[in-house]
């Protein structure tokens, strides 16, 4: 009599086996629905096409003359060299480290060398798939660049 009810309180392989692939079913959709913990950089969240970006020297908190530039992004280009690229020609030759990258922003150090060397960061930052902002900051002056990237339509041809 024992051993009938010790076999009974035992669940059923096919009740266990059921149970196990509802758990089972059950996590995997969780991990679906859940946004991840951290973005994935391949899936940068910027749309291709025809962008305008404004670029304005900033000195001593005082805005310089703004400079426009026009720029086809293709799919798939590398946000570093489409988005991250700043020509800083008042200064020594600045190297870029310690990059960072997410789904909507980029930062990074600059070092520049010179007499005395310069240090700070860069970044930026999309509201949106289709504007972003982007600045350079360096110790002891602050602010030096102020940028602004819209996209305007898409690319008709190669050579935009």
């Amino acid at each position: 009599m024992t051993d009938f009810i010790r076999h009974a309180r035992r669940p059923c392989h096919r009740a266990v086996v059921r149970r196990n692939f509802i758990l089972v079913m059950l996590l995997s959709a969780a991990g679906f629905v859940s946004s991840p913990g951290h973005a994935d950089p391949g899936d940068f969240a910027a749309m291709p096409g025809l962008w305008k970006v404004v670029k304005t020297p900033v000195d001593h908190g005082h805005r310089g003359k703004p400079v426009i530039e026009w720029h086809c992004v293709n799919e798939g280009d590398d946000p570093w060299a489409t988005f991250a690229r700043f020509s800083l020609p008042a200064l020594a030759p600045c190297q870029i480290g310690e990059q960072h990258r997410s789904s909507t922003a980029l930062a990074w150090a600059v070092n520049c060398s010179g007499n005395p060397p310069l240090h700070g960061r860069g970044h930026v930052d999309f509201e949106s798939a289709e504007h972003y902002t982007a600045g350079i900051v360096l110790q002891d002056r602050g602010e030096i660049l102020q940028v602004e990237g819209q996209r305007r339509a898409a690319c008709t041809g190669p050579s935009d």
